[in-house]
């Protein structure tokens, strides 16, 4: 054992340098000793950044040629899409005084509808699309895409608009349309098309925007996927491409706006524009 304190102030000079000496060492030994822990730390931290923007890269490259492939699919899945919408259209005519067999064209005609937002979502995701701002009336626009899918799946479900405040917003209106679609049909698959659906468009009380919230009355979003929820190809269902939300997330950053989803219980979502979008 090294001498104490006390032993080395009895203790002849040399033998006092050479505890002084040992004492030194063992101090510098203990600040290399913790250095070299957090070096071998800050190393490992490292080599698990460089992994994830390795797996990163990877699946970027990935998600590239898959968007590439998807798009040139969904393009020639769009010409003959648009030739039965507009025979189903001319169907529905002619079938007016007939309610049994009009009552099943109406529903190709929804399944019509949903196999257009698949495309378009898809197209959505292949591209980088920049937004093309001007004056939008955010109320109306509410207003038409409920008109539109009450039109469509009113018999089954509820779809409630509350509209209040200031509804003039600078932003890309086509890109805001493409939201409220991929949410409400959200809203519409979680509740097996026969829920309760409250959209909401109002002023933040708090900053120059605008909040847009959708909730449904359905289970909820799973904790399994609520950290990925916006990533694409997240989906807690087996059916959809889970690409909806990952868009509608994408254009709300690029207006400069935020989104969150919540439990209420059933699923809610929130998203909050700047009232005057800055194209980046």
């Amino acid at each position: 054992m090294f001498a104490t304190s006390k032993q080395k102030a009895g203790a002849p000079e040399s033998v006092s340098n050479l505890v002084d000496v040992i004492e030194r060492f063992n101090e510098s030994s203990s600040k290399l000793e913790l250095r070299h822990t957090v070096l071998m730390k800050e190393i490992e931290d490292l080599r698990e950044q460089v992994r994830k923007k390795d797996e990163e890269m990877k699946r970027s490259e990935r998600l590239a040629m898959l968007g590439e492939t998807a798009a040139a699919l969904a393009h020639e899945v769009r010409n003959p899409l648009g030739a039965i919408a507009l025979f189903v259209s001319m169907l529905k005519n002619d079938l007016s005084r007939h309610p049994q067999p009009l009552a099943l064209v109406e529903e190709i005609e929804k399944s019509i509808s949903s196999l257009d937002q698949v495309v378009s979502n898809v197209l959505h995701f292949a591209k980088n699309n920049k937004l093309h701002l001007g004056p939008v009336n955010i109320h109306s626009l509410a207003q038409e895409v409920r008109h539109h899918f009450f039109g469509l799946y009113g018999q089954n479900v509820t779809i409630d608009l509350e509209v209040n405040g200031n509804p003039f917003i600078i932003a890309d209106g086509q890109a805001l349309r493409q939201c409220f679609y991929n949410l409400i049909t959200n809203a519409l698959q979680v509740t097996a098309f026969s829920g309760a659906i409250a959209i909401t468009v109002k002023d933040d009380e708090h900053t120059d925007s605008v909040s847009i919230l959708v909730r449904d009355d359905g289970v909820g979003i799973p904790q399994e996927i609520m950290e990925r929820l916006f990533e694409p190809f997240a989906s807690g269902r087996r059916e959809g491409t889970g690409l909806g939300l990952s868009i509608v997330k994408r254009i709300v950053v690029a207006h400069g706006g935020e989104i969150s989803a919540q439990n209420t219980p059933g699923a809610q979502f929130t998203i909050r524009l700047p009232r005057r979008a800055v194209q980046g």
